[in-house]
């Protein structure tokens, strides 16, 4: 019995550990990043570039899998989350019931709601609402601080009224300000990052169509050379030697730009491992936020998407570890 009890609980644990993959876990199953090899054999270069690209559809795989398991669960929920919505808002159960009834309601009833609504909410009429929309700037400005007047006047003559409702704005205003900054760190992050790898790569271009220049004669002596009948093993030993100068110029241009390449790479993968915590934070004040939103409290089968698509994002870079290097050694 207490076997069968270990058993299923090492069953338990695995599945749980299956299902919780981190980006942590996916950065150690990423390829290692290449050496510096501009002769590396083309079997060689064909796996390595295979086991990126697996990997990234594994990844794709178990994003496609976590977002189907949130939106089935937010479908499943979807009725709670509009009822909590609707008493959030202030409406009255008469103004509940006509809602669910399903029947067309009259222009004057919207707007007999909508007015309770923003009432309820911002202590303001709809005409008030639709009056501010229509300010200029230095109007809505001189609004926003007699309201904010107004309602510290009502918060000191009624704290216990007020209390419960401020600090619940405040909670989402300071998970929302922290979201914010969170997301122009790596927002930045990834924008450095890509302009470097574009700068690189628009160096190594200018650099490519130059060799092409340097190049052009040494393709044309080599299609001059009689490959077909009549052939002689001078013209085969002409042709080889033709080729080893393309092959060298070649060679020079992949050890010029593969070391920076492969450099970039390893900054990439600094970068977006110590992000991990970052990616996870921004979710985790996504799905707080919009719990505190709904009224309900959400699963989190589907969290970790975010930092697993930065591991994406660093897979891209090192799938192009061999970028410069221009043929295939056998």
């Amino acid at each position: 019995m207490k076997n069968l009890i270990l058993a299923l609980l090492a069953i338990g644990i695995s599945t749980a550990m299956q299902a919780q993959i981190t980006a942590a876990d996916y950065f150690k199953k990423a390829p290692a990043i290449p050496g510096n090899d501009c002769q590396v054999k083309g079997d060689r270069q064909d796996a390595f570039v295979n086991s990126v690209n697996e990997l990234i559809s594994e990844i794709k795989d178990d994003v496609n899998k976590r977002n189907k398991e949130a939106n089935d669960y937010m479908n499943a929920h979807q009725d709670e989350m509009k009822a909590n919505m609707v008493k959030k808002s202030g409406m009255s159960d008469e103004d509940i019931k006509k809602l669910q009834s399903g029947k067309d309601l009259s222009e004057a009833e919207k707007n007999e709601m909508a007015n309770k609504m923003i009432q309820q909410q911002a202590n303001m009429s709809l005409d008030e609402a639709k009056n501010l929309k229509n300010m200029s700037k230095e109007g809505q400005q001189a609004w926003a601080q007699g309201y904010a007047a107004e309602q510290m006047a009502m918060a000191q003559a009624n704290p216990g009224q007020y209390q419960a409702a401020n600090q619940a704005n405040m909670n989402q205003y300071a998970l929302l300000s922290e979201q914010t900054t969170l997301r122009n760190k790596i927002t930045a992050q990834e924008s450095t990052l890509q302009q470097h790898y574009r700068d690189l790569d628009t160096e190594a271009e200018i650099e490519k169509a130059n060799l092409a220049k340097e190049l052009k004669p040494l393709y044309d002596e080599l299609n001059s050379i009689n490959d077909g009948e009549g052939s002689t093993q001078a013209d085969v030993d002409h042709a080889e030697k033709v080729i080893k100068k393309i092959n060298a110029l070649q060679d020079k241009y992949c050890e010029q730009f593969t070391p920076r390449i492969l450099e970039f790479i390893k900054q990439c993968k600094t970068s977006f491992e110590a992000s991990i915590p970052d990616y996870d934070r921004i979710e985790e004040i996504q799905y707080q936020i919009t719990a505190a939103q709904t009224g309900t409290a959400l699963m989190t089968a589907g969290k970790g998407n975010y930092s697993i698509q930065a591991v994406n994002q660093y897979l891209g870079y090192l799938s192009q570890a061999y970028r410069y290097k221009l043929y295939r050694t056998e």
